[in-house]
Order: C-alpha cells, then structure tokens, then sequence
C-alpha cells in the first residue's frame, strides 16, 4: 500500500509541474503558433532546391528522391520539434531561476526528479500538436505498415530522452555557472550542423560524410528515416543494429547523466544569482 500511495503521489506530482509549464506557454498563443510555424517554413527552401537538384540527379541519393523526400523534409521539422527540447529544458529552468521559485520547489516537498520530470512532460505536450500532425502526414504520404509506425513512435521517444539529458545538462549550468553555457551550445551547433538533418547522407562530399559518421547525432537523427522507408523491422534491426545500439545506450545514458549532472551543480555551486 505505501508503495502505491507513493507512486500516486509522484505521478501526482508530475502533472501539477507540467499543468503549471502548459498553462504558462499557453498564455502567449501567438508567440507559440509562430515558432511552429517557423519551424514549418524550414521546409519550403530545402523542397525547392532540391526539386531542381533531383531534375539532374534523376536517381536521387539513397532512399532519396523527387516523390518522396517531401517525406524527408517532414521527418526534419519533426526531429526539430524534438530536439527543442533541448533549448526548452534549458529555459524554463533558468526562467525558475530568474523568478526564483526553483528554491522554493526544491525545498518543498516535491522531489527534484518529479520537477524535472514534469518540466519534461509539459514540453513534451506542447510540441505534440504539431508533431503529431506531420507524423500522420508521413503515414499517410507512405503508407507503411502499423508495426513500423509503432517502431517509429519508439525511436521519437528515444530521441526525446536522449536530448532532454541535454537539456537539463544545460538548464543546471544556467542556474550555477552561466558564462559556461556558450561554449557548450557551439558544440551542440556543430553537431547538428554535421548531421545531415536538412539534406541526405549520399548528397555531401566525402569529407562531410566522414565527420557525419563519427557524430552521434547523426545515428539519433536519421535511424528513424532508415525504418519509415525499409518499412520491414527486421530488416531495419539487422541492418542497422550498430545505430540502433547507438540510439538505445544514448536514450538511456543522455537522461540519466543530466539527472545526476543536475544533481551534482546544484549542491556543489547552488543557484547563482546575477
């Protein structure tokens, strides 16, 4: 009975954290709906020049080409959705910081990984309308199989773990040694930069497609489009096991690191002020 009472309380805790983070995003309707639509826009350019680039390469790069990068392009905003999360975690809780409420949650009875973890699920349901759109936008454009589309919600979730360790890496190193946080997102900018999110593998010279092998998120980013286009697990798994044993150790390893990051900061430095 004690063990269920606490894990009630715990949920419970979890979603009056994350009823608080939506409520606050959803005041400003209109700065949340342009930031998704911005993030749709990234789609146009890439489309049309590569529409004309796929007139001369008319055997496309990869899994590529005309009839279906469209595909590509929308799996794109929707790992950007996710790897928002990212820049989410890290400003929410320096915006506990700079309202200084994150003391006052923390020494109340609320457990730290329940306020992390709400913070993490109130992001998660603010980005799942959109997200959700596209997702049933490639299903329809594909037409794969239930399985696959299952595996591939999977892989979404993996993905948001393994950057919501980020995130709360970031979001502690905000609230104790701010004047670090630059040399950390330029990094970060490089490994996005080198990941092939916009435009496919087989599409760069050799000397890019070297660096893109060697950068994890290259793995985190693309496996999902490897399954939505073989559409047969198996052959996904079997195919790729390197990367999905990347995937996994990074969805497992990236939270539980930020966790224990965020642990270690806050009682080594506590929360600075400026």
């Amino acid at each position: 009975m004690n063990l269920i009472k606490s894990i009630k309380e715990n949920i419970s805790q979890i979603i009056a954290i994350a009823e608080r983070y939506v409520k606050q995003a959803t005041r400003h309707k209109y700065q949340l709906f342009l930031g998704y639509f911005m993030q749709m826009a990234g789609i146009i350019l890439p489309l049309i020049v590569m529409g004309r680039i796929f007139t001369f390469a008319e055997d496309g790069f990869g899994f590529w080409n005309r009839r279906n990068f469209v595909i590509y392009q929308f799996t794109a905003v929707q790992i950007m959705l996710i790897y928002s999360l990212v820049n989410r975690l890290q400003s929410s809780i320096a915006g506990e910081k700079n309202s200084n409420s994150i003391s006052l949650l923390i020494l109340a009875p609320f457990r730290r990984t329940n306020l992390l973890l709400g913070i993490f699920v109130s992001h998660l349901v603010l980005i799942s309308l959109p997200f959700m759109a596209l997702f049933i936008i490639c299903y329809i454009l594909s037409s794969v199989s239930i399985i696959t589309l299952f595996f591939v919600f999977i892989i979404y979730l993996m993905m948001a773990l393994c950057f919501s360790g980020i995130g709360l890496a970031l979001g502690v190193i905000i609230i104790t040694k701010q004047h670090l946080i630059q040399f950390i997102h330029i990094p970060l900018m490089f490994l996005i930069m080198f990941s092939c999110l916009s435009l496919p593998f087989e599409f760069f010279p050799g000397y890019y497609q070297n660096l893109a092998v060697i950068n994890p998120f290259y793995y985190i980013i693309n496996i999902v489009r490897f399954v939505w286009m073989e559409d047969n697990i198996i052959l996904s798994i079997t195919s790729h096991a390197t990367t999905f044993l990347i995937v996994i150790i990074l969805a497992v390893v990236s939270p539980l690191v930020g966790v224990r990051f965020f642990n270690y900061m806050y009682y080594k430095y506590g929360i600075t002020i400026y």
